[in-house]
């Protein structure tokens, strides 16, 4: 099928910065990873997920289709202990919790403002209910005091909302709860997500989709009122070690893939940086467009304290351009098109249907972050378009990892570099088994990998005196048997 536009899809796996390089966005996450020493895949994601904490709850962005999306996004990081997952959550949210101090504050002095009124309430109600009933007793009609208790019942006093953006530790029910009766965004963020993967948050997943996609969830409760969430906004913004992931994987990862909800996530997956952090008196720490950064995302959270009086406040609606829009479609066409027979979607259709619809989201975001006037240009799409793609590779990597013996044969190669840098020639094949790294000590795996690199003609496995050896430098030609 020939396609009647030039097609605009990056490469896969490649970013070229220069168009979103003059964007606050991109420079203030340059300071924050020079400054924390985070690589700047992870610190840009970081902080793009944080724009969407704040903005999902007042903003809207109106599809080239028609229909209106919340832009809301998942973001999933991957990294391991000690690679700065932790100062990186806690610098981007650091405006965000600031607010939610202060607000809790006032939001206490309220909660005690009303239980003083719903104590007085109370005691008018007892009273009206005693005097009925010494009428009823006596044979005669209450009819005004039933009348004076239900317009008492229609001003029971109504508990203040709570002003809060973020949840961290906390159940399912506690979640949809505090957005059912504080205020209806919220996001949970945390650089702990085993809390996530492990726990009872996972089994609601159903419900974290739904209110991803803009619609509405009913959590029905056997002993309690249900929970209704109409319009309400939820995200995601999770950071979590490979291990943990991987384990999910191994045990939920069909039902998660199967659900679409991972398939919604943007991940980032970066390189380790441990091992080139060092620090230096000498060295500036630049701040400037990191402070206008935290600026901005202060503003916005602001934004949201509307909805602590008025929750069904109407948020603003982005639209696109025409030639945005246009943009936008042919992004869309082209994805579509990598989803059918040898396209790059082709094995991971879940995440591939997603993908145009996150480019949407993160268009928006950066036009509400930059506070860019009017409709979101065709400039801004392809913004959206390079970083979403660019993080689609970190998604093939999480989510769709080679097999397990090329995934052995890769760690199995990097330790005989290791005895190749010390003119290790031959070794034992028990030797092997006995010293490889842990997993491969298993005889099949270790078996597997070896085949892999047998067929790269990397090793060479051969038998002398009835004992087995394993060629680490077959290129070099045959070993000298007499030193064995």
């Amino acid at each position: 099928m020939s396609y009647p536009f030039q097609p605009v899809l990056p490469a896969p796996g490649s970013f070229n910065p220069l168009r979103i390089e003059p964007t606050l966005l991109w420079r203030s996450s340059n300071e924050l990873s020079r400054n924390c020493q985070v690589p700047i895949d992870l610190t840009f994601l970081t902080l793009l997920g944080g724009v969407g904490i704040v903005a999902q709850g007042r903003y809207d962005v109106k599809m080239p289709y028609g229909a209106s999306k919340p832009p809301s996004l998942n973001v999933l990081g991957v990294a391991g202990s000690g690679e700065g997952k932790s100062i990186l959550i806690e610098k981007v949210t650091h405006p965000i919790h600031e607010e939610q101090r202060k607000q809790r504050r006032e939001w206490r002095k309220r909660l005690d403002a009303y239980l003083g009124e719903l104590e007085e309430w109370r005691t008018e109600v007892k009273v009206l209910t005693q005097a009925i009933y010494r009428k009823q007793t006596k044979g005669g009609i209450a009819e005004h005091e039933r009348r004076l208790l239900q317009e008492l019942h229609q001003r029971k006093p109504e508990p203040p909302r709570e002003f809060r953006l973020i949840y961290q530790d906390t159940s399912p029910e506690a979640l949809f709860l505090g957005m059912e009766k504080a205020i209806p965004t919220a996001a949970l963020a945390t650089d702990e997500a085993e809390i996530f993967f492990k726990g009872a948050m996972n089994r609601a997943r159903g419900h974290i989709s739904t209110l991803w996609s803009g619609g509405s969830a009913l959590i029905t409760r056997a002993t309690k009122e249900d929970i209704v969430l109409d319009d309400a906004r939820l995200m995601l913004l999770l950071m979590v070690q490979p291990g943990i992931l991987q384990k999910y994987m191994e045990t939920q990862g069909q039902q998660a893939r199967g659900s679409g909800m991972l398939a919604r996530f943007i991940v980032c997956a970066p390189p380790s940086f441990r091992g080139q952090r060092f620090y230096s008196l000498h060295t500036p720490q630049e701040q400037e467009a990191w402070k206008e950064a935290e600026s901005r995302l202060a503003t916005l959270t602001q934004e949201n304290l509307i909805l602590v009086q008025s929750p069904d406040t109407p948020r603003e609606v982005l639209e696109f351009t025409q030639q945005g829009a246009a943009c936008w479609i042919q992004v869309a066409n082209e994805i579509e098109q990598q989803m059918g027979p040898g396209g790059y979607f082709e094995e991971c259709p879940d995440h591939g249907s997603k993908l145009a619809e996150n480019v949407a989201r993160v268009a928006a975001l950066i036009h509400i972050f930059e506070g860019y006037e009017g409709g979101i240009i065709p400039e801004t799409v392809l913004m959206g378009m390079d970083i979403c793609l660019y993080f689609s590779g970190h998604f093939r990597q999480v989510f769709m990892p080679p097999p397990q013996e090329e995934q052995d044969a890769y760690r199995l190669s990097e330790w005989f570099n290791e005895l190749r840098q010390f003119n290790w020639r031959v070794m034992r094949y028990n030797d092997a088994r006995q010293r490889a790294p842990r997993p491969l000590r298993d005889k099949k795996r270790l078996k597997n990998a070896l085949d892999v690199l047998i067929a790269r003609q990397q090793v060479w496995v051969f038998n002398h005196n009835r004992t087995r050896y394993i060629d680490l430098m077959p290129w070099q030609g045959p070993p000298d048997l007499s030193t064995l």
